[in-house]
């Protein structure tokens, strides 16, 4: 079922603007940027959850639930092609809000295969031009040309849609905005789902024991 998307009647132009202009939004960064984007509120009392739920959504919120979360969100960036993704906003982190962004090259054309040292010059141009400037491996142990160059998402803290301008948007505009907005809420709503399956599992509380490095006196073996 349903929680945050909405069927919208892509033929009916009036339907399509009254959606986007009808949706929520939220500030991309803070209140004082004055940007904001299209946005769902995730705070507890928001989701639809019972009153036994929301007493264990408060103990599992305790733990990393973004780091399985985050996958929904990366998912949504490959639907997107990299086009959009969901921010996390509030200060509590009670607001899923859409981005723009896109695919950069982060400059790196290849690595060492023995210290994984990346490097921004790439190599096999010449016998040994393949040697590590911090391992100093070099030949079969040495560095190597990504067959892939790596790449990273640079997200834009920007509204999107602020002036809400829509009456002047053709047809095949609007269309183009609804799909992503619908993508966004059905994402927000894949959250939603992922979190509730959460609150099927217990909290347990763990003790890490950190490694802590300090400075100690000791007798000198010299004296």
């Amino acid at each position: 079922m349903s929680f945050f998307q909405k069927a919208i009647d892509r033929r009916n132009k009036e339907a399509m603007v009254r959606f986007l202009n009808d949706h929520f939004r939220y500030d991309t960064m803070r209140s004082w940027n004055a940007s904001s984007s299209y946005a769902h509120s995730i705070k507890l009392h928001k989701l639809g959850l019972t009153p036994e739920q929301l007493m264990k959504a408060y103990d599992v919120i305790q733990t990393d639930i973004w780091d399985e979360l985050d996958i929904l969100i990366q998912d949504f960036v490959a639907d997107m092609d990299g086009a959009y993704t969901i921010g996390i906003n509030g200060r509590s982190g009670g607001y899923l809000v859409l981005l723009s962004c896109q695919w950069t090259s982060t400059g790196y054309k290849s690595y060492c295969r023995t210290c994984s040292r990346r490097n921004y010059q790439s190599c096999g141009h010449t016998d040994g031009d393949n040697a590590c400037g911090v391992c100093r491996a070099t030949g079969d142990k040495g560095r190597v040309n990504y067959a892939t160059p790596p790449r990273q998402l640079s997200v834009s803290n920007a509204g999107i849609d602020e002036e809400r301008d829509f009456e002047n948007w053709s047809m095949e505009q609007l269309r183009a905005r609804v799909r992503v907005v619908e993508a966004f809420d059905s994402a927000c709503d894949d959250i939603r789902v992922a979190f509730m399956a959460m609150l099927d599992l217990n909290v347990v509380e763990e003790t890490i024991m950190v490694p802590q490095k300090r400075f100690v006196l000791q007798t000198s073996h010299s004296l």
